[in-house]
C-alpha cells in the first residue's frame, strides 16, 4: 500500500470512528433536548426506530428519588385504587367509535359530554371561554393549537394568542406571535428543583436575573391573532420593583409591592404588540395573556420531554391564585409519547402516576372539563419500510383506560389519523416530520380539523 492509499485509509477510518462517536453521544440529555439524539447509520440497520428516545427520562421520578427512567419507583407512593385497573397493563384492544367517517370523542364522565365547556360557549358573547392544551413537543410551536384556536374563534369570536411564557428557547418556531426577550432564566418541568413551589399548569415560569424584558408582536398567520384588546402580565414579586407595560396605544409604569401572592397588571385597548420590562432581579414571571374580553381562547402550554406525570405535583394554591385571572373551561392533556419505550408492552407506573396527575388537575381546576388526548401514530423503520410502532397503539389503549378510570373525556388521536400505517401515509402527505413522530404545521392543521369535527358532534349531542 503506497503512502497516498494509506493516508486515505486512515482518514476514512478516523471519519468512520468520529461518526460512530457522534451517534453514540446522548445529545438530548446533554443539551436539555435542544439537540436530538440521532444515528447516522440507521438506514444501514435492518430494524431501527426513527423516533427519538424518551426525552424526559421521567424527571419527576428522579426528583422523588427514583433512578433514571425507572417509573416503577413511584408506584408505591401513589394513592390510587388499584383494585379496579381491569387488566389495564395488558390492555384489550378496543376500537374507537366512528360517526360520519370521523373518530369520535369518548365520554367517560358519567354525564353530558363537555357540560362545563358547553355552558361557557353559551356565554361566549359576554365572557371568554378558555381552553388549555397542556402537552409536550407534539404541540410545540403552537402546532394543532393555533388551528383549533382559529377554528373556534371564527365560530364563537375572540382574538389573540392567549397565554404565553415570557421566555422561549425557540421563539421563531411559532407562527402566531413574534417573541423576543432578555434577562430571564427559564424554569420548567425538566429543571424544577425537588421542592419547587411554583409548579403550575403551564409547567414553567421564568425569573428575572437583572433588568429584564419581553416583547410580543402580532402576525398575520391567522385573522384572529393579528390583534387583541386585553394585554396582561401575571407575576409574583418577592421585593418592591417597577414594571413597565407598553402596547401600540399605551405605556405605563407600575410600582409593585412585594407579595407572595400572584399579581396581575394589564393594559386595555386594541393592539398588535405588548412589551413587559422590569428593573429588578428575582421577579417571577408566570406568563402574559394576549386576549379579548369575549369569545374563545386556546392556550398552548408545551414543554419538550414532558410526560404529564409532573402535574401531580402542581401547587394547588398557586393554581387557585392564577385562576382568578386565567381560569379554564376545558383542559386537554396531550401526553404519552415521551413515556413510550419501544418493545415495552406494560405501563403500570405511568398509568398509576397519571391517575394522580389527573386528580390534581381536577382538584386545581374543578370548573373545567378534562379531555385525555391519546398519542398519535409513531413510526418504526423495518429495513426501508416504515411501520407503525405497536407501543403507540398500546399506549393509546392505556390512555383510554385512564380516561375511563378517572371519568374524563378521551380522543383517540392515532385512530383519527388512520390507525395502523397512518404515520407513513401522513409523511407521504408531508404532514409529519422526518422523525415519524412530530406533526409539522400542516399536520397540526389537519389534526385540528379532525378534532373539531369530533368536538362539534359531541357538543350537538
Amino acid at each position: 500500500m503506497n503512502d497516498s492509499s494509506r493516508h486515505l485509509f486512515v482518514l476514512a477510518a478516523l471519519s468512520l470512528g468520529l461518526l460512530v462517536l457522534l451517534s453514540a453521544v446522548p445529545w438530548s440529555r446533554l443539551t436539555g433536548n435542544i439537540i436530538k439524539d440521532f444515528n447516522l447509520f440507521e438506514d444501514l440497520l435492518e430494524t431501527k426506530t426513527l423516533a427519538e428516545a424518551p426525552t424526559e427520562d421521567f424527571t419527576e421520578v428522579q426528583a422523588e428519588g427514583g433512578s433514571d427512567g425507572d417509573i416503577a419507583a413511584i408506584a408505591d407512593s401513589i394513592e390510587v385504587d388499584t383494585a379496579a385497573t381491569d387488566s389495564v397493563f395488558m390492555p384489550v384492544i378496543e376500537e374507537a367509535p366512528v360517526t360520519d367517517g370521523y373518530v369520535m370523542i369518548e365520554n367517560y364522565t358519567g354525564g353530558v359530554p363537555f357540560a362545563k365547556f358547553r355552558a361557557a360557549l353559551a356565554q361566549a358573547g359576554g365572557r371568554l371561554a378558555r381552553v388549555a392544551v397542556v402537552g409536550d413537543s407534539y404541540i410545540e410551536g403552537d402546532i394543532f393549537c393555533q388551528n383549533l384556536r382559529e377554528i373556534l374563534q371564527q365560530r364563537y369570536g375572540g382574538n389573540g394568542t392567549g397565554f404565553l411564557p415570557v421566555h422561549s428557547d425557540f421563539p421563531g418556531f411559532r407562527k402566531t406571535v413574534r417573541q423576543s426577550d432578555s434577562g430571564w432564566k427559564l424554569h420548567d418541568i425538566r429543571t424544577f428543583a425537588r421542592r419547587d413551589s411554583l409548579r403550575n399548569i403551564a409547567c414553567s415560569y421564568a425569573k428575572s436575573v437583572g433588568a429584564a424584558s419581553a416583547s410580543f408582536k402580532a402576525t398575520n398567520a391567522f385573522p384572529g391573532v393579528s390583534e387583541w384588546t386585553e394585554s396582561r402580565f401575571l407575576f409574583i414579586a418577592p421585593d418592591s420593583c417597577s414594571v413597565r407595560l407598553s402596547t401600540s396605544g399605551a405605556s405605563q409604569s407600575f410600582e409593585v409591592s412585594p407579595s407572595p401572592q400572584v399579581q396581575m397588571l394589564s393594559l386595555s385597548g386594541l393592539t398588535d404588540r405588548f412589551e413587559v420590562s422590569t428593573d429588578a432581579p428575582g421577579l417571577v414571571a408566570l406568563g402574559v395573556c394576549l386576549d379579548s374580553g369575549a369569545g374563545v381562547q386556546v392556550d398552548c402550554m408545551s414543554v419538550r420531554g414532558n410526560s404529564g406525570m409532573g402535574l401531580r405535583a402542581m401547587n394547588a394554591d398557586l393554581c387557585a391564585q392564577m385562576s382568578r385571572y386565567v381560569g379554564y373551561d376545558l383542559i386537554i392533556l396531550e401526553f404519552g409519547m415521551n413515556a413510550i419505550t419501544p418493545g415495552q408492552n406494560e405501563y403500570e407506573g405511568y398509568y398509576l402516576s397519571m391517575q394522580k396527575a389527573i386528580a390534581k388537575v381536577r382538584a386545581c381546576y374543578p370548573e373545567a372539563d378534562i379531555l385525555v388526548m391519546g398519542v398519535g401514530d409513531r413510526g418504526v423503520k423495518n429495513g426501508t419500510a416504515v411501520e407503525s410502532l405497536s407501543d403507540a397503539k398500546i399506549m393509546g389503549q392505556v390512555q383510554r383506560r385512564l380516561a375511563r378510570k378517572t371519568g374524563t373525556l378521551f380522543w383517540d388521536t392515532r385512530a383519527a389519523m388512520g390507525g395502523d400505517g397512518a404515520v407513513a401515509e401522513w409523511r407521504k402527505r408531508k404532514l409529519v416530520n422526518a422523525d415519524y413522530i412530530h406533526l409539522n404545521h400542516d399536520g397540526g392543521a389537519e389534526l385540528a380539523r379532525l378534532f373539531d369535527k369530533a368536538l362539534q358532534i359531541s357538543l350537538n349531542e
